[in-house]
């Protein structure tokens, strides 16, 4: 398991707005005795629409969480090889359309 940070691609899972930064929960499955895969993470992360990923930390799940949503993450990834957790909650606001624009019409 690995936690992250990355930005929305405008297709992701989790139904976030394109642009946004979210914490992360990516769950990826290894086989046993290896050490955590960065790599299979990330591209587990950037096929269910996350970008620009920066990891935190990584650990090892000892068992099953108890937690519902987070068991249920985790045997998506025993079957999937991959599982995204987004936290609802954007770290940066997407910016407003309007100053999108804006910044068009200055350069």
């Amino acid at each position: 398991m690995f936690l992250a940070t990355g930005e929305a691609k405008a297709r992701n899972e989790a139904g976030c707005p394109e642009g946004e930064l979210h914490s992360l929960l990516v769950f990826s499955r290894q086989p046993d005795g290896t050490s955590t895969d960065e790599k299979a993470a990330r591209r587990g992360a950037a096929f269910a629409g996350w970008r620009r990923l920066v990891f935190q930390r990584s650990a090892k799940l000892p068992k099953r969480p108890d937690e519902p949503n987070v068991s249920a993450a985790y045997d998506d990834a025993l079957v999937l090889g991959c599982s995204v957790i987004a936290d609802r909650r954007a770290l940066t606001p997407r910016p407003r359309k309007r100053d999108r624009r804006a910044k068009k019409e200055q350069a």
